[in-house]
């Protein structure tokens, strides 16, 4: 066991400004972790993570490594894809990457899948969190009071989570959990400083710049 003294202050105990300053820092460690080291930190909560005294630098420290998970190389390269993929909404080229990271099977019914994805994800690419991810979808399903729905209400939106359930088996890798825990946090961070922040989007100039300095296709 090493430990290490580090000065500054607990992010729980930033104002909103403040942790809206760090959202770029805080996103380019754990997008550096997740995606170009393959180790990362699995308990990034407000209390995990530390404004260093140093400002000058605008450095975050994280502490309690006690959680963490190991991605393989080919997985972080899907996983850059599955965001290019998801930030353009080409929903089927994000099903083979669902395919590649054995989160859907190869003979996944594709009609089924592609149309889902389309309503599942398009309303979190915007942003804003869960609070405006129900918007969307109850305006998505006509329980806004509107017509927006192309076939609203309760019946539509049953219909679709069954087809979930009993016509799409998809498994949850072991590592994914984790992951799914670590974004889930630091975005809850992140619109904590910014309402309308936009994890999707935000991450693709990250991605983007990896794949231009790898000269990937």
């Amino acid at each position: 066991l090493v430990s290490e003294w580090v000065d500054g202050v607990k992010l729980s105990e930033l104002d909103a400004a403040e942790l809206r300053d760090l959202i770029p820092i805080a996103q380019e460690v754990f997008l550096t972790q997740l995606l170009q080291v393959g180790f990362f930190h699995s308990d990034p909560h407000p209390g995990n993570l530390l404004k260093m005294s140093d400002t000058s630098k605008g450095r975050i420290a994280l502490l309690d490594f006690g959680l963490m998970a190991t991605l393989k190389q080919e997985d972080m390269d899907t996983m850059v894809s599955s965001i290019i993929h998801l930030a353009n909404k080409d929903y089927p080229a994000l099903v083979d990457d669902f395919i590649s990271l054995e989160i859907l099977p190869q003979d996944c019914d594709r009609s089924k899948v592609v149309p889902l994805m389309d309503k599942a994800l398009s309303p979190y690419i915007k942003g804003g969190g869960a609070k405006k991810y129900e918007e969307e979808l109850r305006r998505q399903y006509g329980f806004d009071g509107t017509s927006a729905g192309s076939r609203g209400g309760f019946q539509a939106m049953t219909n679709d989570m069954l087809t979930v359930l009993n016509d799409i088996p998809f498994s949850i890798p072991p590592y994914f959990a984790l992951l799914a825990r670590a974004v889930v946090t630091l975005e809850g961070i992140a619109l904590t400083g910014d309402p309308d922040y936009k994890i999707v989007m935000e991450a693709y100039p990250f991605v983007a710049r990896k794949l231009l300095a790898e000269d990937r296709p």
